[in-house]
């Protein structure tokens, strides 16, 4: 059976559309369903260490990266740089409490319920700047424009200003 080119690029184009798909910048106003399986692979590691406990202030900064089980290079060098900055300038505030940090499968059944409060659909950071007790969330959208692989240096700068800026802003 021969297929001429011209047959087969609509079926090009939608494998390629799909392939894409699976990790882009969140649509809004979406939901995933939560999936069974957790995430495996090399992403698990950068996951593991990144897990500080929450704190029981009430005025803190709580960020949380979000990703799904579906991971593309630049969700994953999201999370790496995001772990970096973290765990460079960001230890003593983890330690005292006033910072705490996690990261997230928006899709396992565990973490449905934070993935709700947030809005978590995709691979996002949040910023929570809770003040007596009271959640501020902030969806961090602009990562998708600071070019995480293209400039790890810029991309952690302006993680760290948003930290930063959250963290003066607390009483």
């Amino acid at each position: 059976m021969a297929y001429s080119i011209k047959s087969l690029i609509p079926s090009l184009l939608l494998a390629g559309i799909i392939l894409l798909a699976g990790c882009s910048a969140p649509p809004a106003n979406s939901a995933l369903p939560p999936a069974q399986a957790p995430a495996t692979g090399a992403a698990d590691n950068l996951t593991a260490v990144a897990i500080h406990p929450q704190s029981p202030l009430p005025n803190r900064i709580d960020v949380i990266y979000f990703h799904v089980n579906q991971r593309c290079p630049t969700c994953l060098c999201f999370e790496e740089r995001v772990n970096h900055v973290i765990e460079t300038d960001f230890s003593d505030a983890i330690s005292s409490g006033r910072l705490t940090y996690k990261v997230l499968n928006a899709q396992q059944e565990q973490n449905a319920g934070i993935a709700r409060q947030y809005g978590a659909v995709a691979s996002q950071l949040f910023i929570n700047t809770v003040v007596n007790g009271k959640d501020n969330i902030k969806d961090i959208q602009d990562i998708w424009n600071w070019n995480c692989r293209g400039d790890a240096p810029i991309f952690d700068r302006k993680v760290r200003s948003v930290i930063d800026d959250s963290l003066k802003g607390l009483p």
